[in-house]
């Protein structure tokens, strides 16, 4: 039988188009392979090239069009390790609070019971107390990101048996519930400007803004707040339920070039002057015309900043902190009323050191003693000094603390004799301190206690001081 041509030249074309036909048809499947993401728990496909092998093993291999390999993708950068030695039995508690669009709120609690033993200048024998040294109902929030509140109440030295301190008639009532702090801040542009307005601490030493949460030691250097050693008055007109430093106004605050500089300011209440009658040839005043209370606080940080409104003692090792402060706090008067004032300067170091984290701070403040009097007033000057380290893997920090309360001499009242004498209405003090404390959760829980000497002049004689305490904290 004779065959056409055309038919047989047609077939022949066919057999040699199929091999670069299955390349082409190879080539797409593998394009569309990296372009997309395949689902790997659902069987994939067999592409052309695996049945034909299937069907016929000895088909020899087809050649395949090449494709450009994606650039192999880099190693991830592992995560550098911490040098933070000190890991607590448990990781910080996350506040307990409510968290919706736009808003929040959340709540805290501080207790520290405190057992103290402590002799007196000029009396034998110890008293004994155990009381709660602080306790404290905690609430803060947000609202939309620009606005922020705090407010907490505090009942100190509750069941102290201390007649200097007391409010409600017995001694184991003292002084009363009080409101701590209570604030609100604006924050336009984050940690770099924050606008403080209410109820809160003025610009003062580092030591004066921790907060009492995070102190090192049991509590703040003795004369951060104290102004008189025979009482809880201050130079505004606060006794009794004192307001531990705090004042009402309102404050800026910066955190500039990197969070390197902090500078904070203020104007608050102070104390205000009273009205004066009418009466024969004196013309009636108005009270509360004086200037108010001004505050302003600068902070270098050669590491790390401290953005936050309260600083803490240590920060165990999640900061490295080496800072330097000074600050200043007046009112100007008319007289019979002197200018108050009260400035001094500060420096904290909290790093990480070998198995450990060494902490050292140390505060120099001076103020004048009275605000209101007709006489000149004597400055007082107060050298506090604190220095301990942390030993990570038994979680222990020994440390020292040591304050010297300078108080200017008086005249000798003695007429027979000449020069000055210590003032026994204003003496000077020193104390040498020493303590342990146990941190297996960190501020949240922790056991401190304190040793302390003391020594006054005029004094009989020295006496000493220990408490112990257990803090339970969550916020």
């Amino acid at each position: 039988m004779k065959l056409s041509r055309r038919p047989l030249a047609a077939l022949a074309v066919v057999a040699l188009l199929l091999p670069g036909l299955r390349a082409f048809a190879q080539t797409s499947s593998s394009s569309s392979a990296d372009e997309f993401e395949q689902d790997d728990s659902k069987p994939k496909p067999k592409s052309d090239k695996s049945e034909e092998t299937t069907a016929n093993p000895e088909a020899p291999a087809e050649p395949v069009a090449p494709t450009r390999r994606a650039p192999a993708a880099a190693p991830a950068t592992p995560k550098p390790a911490s040098d933070n030695p000190y890991v607590p039995f448990a990781p910080p508690i996350s506040p307990l609070g409510i968290d919706v669009p736009n808003a929040s709120i959340h709540f805290g609690l501080l207790a520290q019971p405190q057992l103290e033993v402590a002799g007196g200048p000029d009396a034998s024998l110890t008293s004994k107390n155990l009381f709660l040294r602080r306790i404290r109902f905690m609430v803060s929030g947000t609202l939309y990101k620009y606005f922020e509140f705090f407010f907490d109440t505090d009942y100190p030295n509750l069941f102290k048996n201390d007649s200097a301190d007391t409010m409600a008639g017995t001694y184991k009532n003292a002084p009363g519930l009080s409101i701590q702090d209570a604030y609100i801040t604006f924050k336009p542009l984050g940690d770099l400007i924050k606008v403080d307005a209410g109820f809160m601490l003025p610009p003062g030493p580092h030591n004066g803004l921790e907060s009492a949460a995070k102190l090192y030691s049991t509590d703040y250097f003795v004369n951060i707040f104290r102004r008189s050693i025979f009482n809880d008055s201050d130079p505004l007109g606060s006794a009794g339920q004192s307001p531990v430093g705090r004042d009402l106004g309102v404050q800026l605050r910066l955190l500039v070039l990197g969070g390197h500089l902090e500078a904070r300011a203020g104007v608050f209440q102070g104390i205000r002057n009273n009205p004066v009658p009418a009466s024969t040839g004196v013309i009636a005043e108005v009270g509360d015309y004086n200037i108010f209370r001004l505050a302003g606080r600068v902070q270098v940080n050669l590491l790390d900043a401290e953005p936050g409104f309260f600083y803490q003692g240590t920060y165990h090792g999640t900061k490295k902190i080496f800072s330097f402060g000074g600050f200043y706090d007046f009112q100007s008067q008319q007289a019979p009323i002197t200018t108050y004032k009260y400035y001094g300067g500060d420096a904290i170091l909290d790093l990480p050191l070998g198995p450990g984290i060494v902490t050292a701070q140390a505060d120099i403040v001076r103020w004048n003693d009275e605000i209101i009097s007709e006489m000149p007033v004597p400055t007082n000057t107060a050298y506090m000094a604190q220095a301990g380290y942390l030993i990570a893997p038994i979680m222990l920090s020994p440390f020292v603390q040591y304050e010297r309360l300078v108080a200017p001499n008086i005249a000798n009242p003695d007429p027979t004799m000449s020069g000055t004498v210590a003032d026994p209405t204003n003496p000077s003090e020193n104390r040498y301190s020493g303590g342990l404390s146990f941190w297996p959760y960190g501020h949240n829980m922790n056991l401190k206690v304190l040793g302390a000497h003391v020594t006054r002049n005029p004094a009989p004689h020295a006496f000493n001081q220990i408490n112990l305490q257990w803090q339970l904290y969550f916020f």
